[in-house]
């Protein structure tokens, strides 16, 4: 960072040099054309002529400069995002694998374990290799974005059964309605959109209190389908509504700290939605928590 602020620094100091060249220039040729030439009206045109010159080039440095100042500060939220992605994931990362390592390690160390201690000891090992995976699934889709489009696969899709497939994999930590009607189909690739719904889903279940209501509904359209996902949550303030479909962007204040995450999920959801020919909207939900709008292409045939 503060080779970066250093760069900003001494990128500062040649536009202003630069500038004072340009003046200072600019003053000399005033003052040889005043020496050589005593018609006013010369003079008068060689002024204007330079000045005319001088203003352009002094908006074009002016553009220059707000242009790569706005990179580098780009760069440099992009940088922080990054580091705190990398964080996140060494954490989402060891957390599974030293979870799964100490469970591994009492099944092998006691041998006076009973049948049911050495069965929830596996299935927390599973839960935990699960996480790992569900982690390592999200980031290759992550890095395989832009090749996701030539993947699709259109084909006609029931909205109902996804969700059912999702709430019966679920671990039953919170209220999960589906209120889809079973006869709505859109067009889409079934494997994208589980990724997108499940997502969706451990969104609402991370900032939602165990046990409160998830509902996943819709509303119809003429040409459209909104799918809506319901949560009773902490809620997302106005102006981090559009940020947190950002690649790595994770909310940073007190409440949502303490929340575990890589800052992929949501921008997950948002790139499969426009792969879709849809988008995705975060809305308030009354008296608390969030709504996500998922508008998505409906299947009139």
């Amino acid at each position: 960072m503060k080779k970066s602020n250093k760069t900003l620094i001494i990128f500062s100091l040649l536009i202003t040099y630069v500038i004072l060249q340009f003046l200072w220039w600019g003053y000399h040729i005033s003052s040889l054309t005043e020496q050589l030439n005593d018609n006013e009206a010369y003079i008068s045109r060689r002024l204007t002529m330079i000045a005319g010159e001088g203003t352009v080039f002094i908006i074009i440095i002016f553009f220059g400069a707000f242009y790569v100042i706005r990179s580098y500060y780009k760069e440099i939220n992009l940088a922080k995002k990054e580091k705190n992605f990398a964080l996140s994931v060494t954490h989402e990362l060891k957390t599974p694998i030293a979870s799964s390592k100490l469970f591994a390690e009492t099944l092998l160390q006691r041998e006076n374990l009973d049948q049911h201690q050495i069965t929830t000891s596996l299935e927390k090992i599973i839960h935990e290799q699960n996480r790992l995976n569900e982690l390592v699934e999200k980031i290759l889709l992550v890095s395989s974005i832009e090749e996701m489009t030539k993947d699709m696969q259109q084909n006609p899709v029931d909205l109902h059964n996804i969700i059912n497939q999702i709430i019966d994999n679920d671990n039953n930590t919170h209220v999960i309605n589906n209120n889809i009607p079973k006869t709505q189909i859109i067009i889409g690739d079934d494997f994208y959109l589980i990724s997108l719904f499940q997502n969706l889903l451990d969104n609402a279940k991370k900032y939602s209190p165990k046990e409160s209501t998830i509902n996943f509904y819709i509303e119809n359209h003429v040409n459209k389908v909104i799918l809506c996902v319901s949560d009773e949550g902490i809620g997302i303030a106005d102006n981090e509504k559009l940020k947190i479909f950002d690649r790595f962007y994770r909310i940073e204040d007190e409440e949502t700290r303490n929340y575990k995450g890589t800052g992929l999920g949501l921008f997950l959801v948002d790139q499969i939605a426009k792969m879709h020919g849809g988008k995705i909207i975060c809305k308030n939900n009354l008296p608390n928590g969030s709504i996500f709008e998922l508008h998505l292409k409906k299947d009139n045939g």
